[in-house]
């Protein structure tokens, strides 16, 4: 009986991540802001599945309120404030000359990327991270308290990079309305 349902477990995490990664195509492909923003929230909701079909209810969780409410609300306030107008064509052709440098450019990086970390990322050392150390896990059930594992791990050992991505949301955020500004002379 537990192997059915692992197997449906399985199958279950294989289609939301299938659905994941065409909700990300058609983010990419899309060539309307909002539609762009759509897909991404679908991506964000299907990648909240395949947490909850792997037992990650507080990631799952977490994935749905931070990602598909929160930043897909701030996106879609910018694509209202940054309106691209009929009369500003010049920046449409800014924006496409600059995608045909920065394509090429995100392919390297993504490759020099996985060439220096790929031991990191995909190695032995993987699943450590993904463990807690036998001091924080004293007394915790893991399996059973989910919320308290992250935390705990969170909070403990990757305080400094969960602050570093706080400052760039602020970062992004407050460019976002440095953007949409208008200018007033």
């Amino acid at each position: 009986m537990e192997a059915l349902l692992a197997s449906i477990a399985k199958n279950i995490f294989v289609i939301f991540g299938l659905l994941a990664v065409g909700g990300a195509t058609a983010m990419v492909a899309s060539r309307s802001a909002v539609h762009s923003v759509l897909a991404f929230l679908f991506a964000m909701l299907n990648i909240a599945g395949c947490f909850l079909a792997l037992g990650a209810e507080f990631l799952g969780m977490a994935q749905i309120l931070v990602y598909a409410g929160g930043i897909v609300v701030l996106f879609l306030f910018v694509v209202m404030l940054v309106e691209m107008a009929k009369g500003k064509e010049t920046n449409k052709a800014v924006f496409t000359a600059q995608a045909k440098v920065a394509a090429p450019v995100v392919v390297a990086g993504a490759f020099a990327f996985l060439a220096v970390f790929k031991d990191t990322v995909f190695g032995a050392s993987a699943a450590q991270a993904l463990t807690l150390k036998p001091g924080l896990a004293e007394g915790l059930d893991v399996a059973r308290n989910n919320a308290q594992a992250v935390s705990r791990g969170l909070f403990a050992d990757y305080l400094l990079p969960f602050e570093v991505l706080s400052v760039i949301l602020l970062v992004a955020l407050v460019g976002a309305v440095v953007l949409a500004k208008t200018e007033r002379v």
